[in-house]
């Protein structure tokens, strides 16, 4: 148990960092691909589930 609990913690503290740092995060797939094509970088995706 307290081992997902570190692993959450992990997770929060690098989304904080990562807005922290600029990092800004495209809505739009379409965009996302045309600048990942640009920059060369790889794209990561978030799926989400609401109920």
């Amino acid at each position: 148990m307290h081992f997902r609990i570190a692993i959450a913690a992990a997770f929060l503290t690098a989304a904080a960092t990562a807005q922290e740092d600029g990092l800004h995060w495209l809505d739009s797939y379409k965009t996302a691909i045309e600048e990942a094509r640009k920059t060369g970088k790889p794209l990561f995706l978030e799926f989400r589930c609401e109920p």
